[in-house]
């Protein structure tokens, strides 16, 4: 069950993955664009850097979930590698691991009263409900819970995800 369930994220990663290169592109080409816009061109026009701005808010909080999957959210990594034993090592990470599932929930909490207040919100050069932007608290915050979820249930069947700097380079990081 966790294999078809770890499959699924799997492929939740890989569409985060491609959504998160789409925004970065779309951040560049917005601002490129407004710099020579407004340098060379001199044609104003207000509402592209709005939609910079809210791209470059999904842009960071998809990429935090994202970091979640391969354990790059802060967490106490110096004590928990400093304690040898596998109970207290368990014990500090599981802690880690509720201590982001409080913090994600809290932030759904949080993110669903931001997409509604954000409603009654309009972005001055956009013209769009700011809920857009909001949006993305919860929805990272949502991947992020399932996510830890995964975390957490490796962590009690004793087949911990490896954290790595780059997970192109991890291979089999206890998948199996």
């Amino acid at each position: 069950m966790l294999n078809a369930y770890s499959g699924v994220l799997d492929r939740l990663e890989w569409l985060l993955r491609w959504v998160i290169v789409a925004f970065y592109v779309l951040v560049v080409v917005l601002i490129t664009f407004q710099v020579v816009n407004r340098f060379w061109l001199h044609l104003p026009i207000i509402w592209l850097s709005d939609l910079g701005v809210i791209c470059f808010i999904w842009l960071g909080f998809l990429t935090a979930a994202l970091a979640v999957r391969h354990q790059g959210h802060f967490r106490m990594s110096a004590l928990i590698d400093a304690v040898g034993a596998r109970g207290p090592r368990l014990a500090l990470q599981l802690f880690t691991h509720f201590c982001g599932l409080a913090m994600f929930a809290l932030l759904v909490w949080t993110g669903w009263g931001m997409v509604r207040s954000g409603l009654r919100e309009v972005a001055p050069g956009l013209g769009a409900p700011m809920s857009w932007a909001y949006g993305s608290v919860l929805v990272s915050a949502l991947i992020a819970l399932v996510f830890l979820v995964e975390l957490i249930w490796r962590e009690i069947l004793g087949r911990p995800l490896v954290p790595v700097a780059d997970p192109d380079l991890a291979g089999d990081r206890g998948q199996g």
